[in-house]
């Protein structure tokens, strides 16, 4: 087992990894509530009062994509751009791993057509 989380994470301990993903969830967290203020504010699907299950639902997809691809980031930082990630890197990354996440399903989208 310990050889599989070795190939999986690197030289990067589990809980440097948990810490990197919270504050990426955080900082993704905080985009996606900034976006929600402004987004899609007269359409007919959001409701009129504040829902924390419409946010959660409505952006599911992007947190699940995000995930990976701050996986992907923090994993081979440190072998392609010779950058050890560190906290302020993490919540910045999560910050925009969200547009990347809504950039990957826009593309997805389009290819469909």
């Amino acid at each position: 087992m310990k050889t599989v989380l070795e190939q999986l994470l690197g030289t990067t301990d589990v809980t440097t990894y948990f810490a990197w993903f919270l504050l990426a969830f955080i900082g993704a967290f905080t985009a996606i509530v900034i976006r929600a203020k402004f987004k899609y504010k007269y359409s007919d699907d959001t409701p009129y009062r504040w829902s924390w299950s419409f946010l959660l639902r409505d952006n599911l997809i992007n947190l699940i994509v995000s995930f990976f691809i701050s996986l992907i980031f923090f994993r081979f930082t440190n072998q392609v751009l010779k950058i050890e990630p560190n906290f302020l890197l993490a919540i910045l990354f999560g910050g925009t791993s969200n547009e990347l996440a809504l950039q990957f399903i826009k593309y997805n989208l389009e290819a469909r057509k």
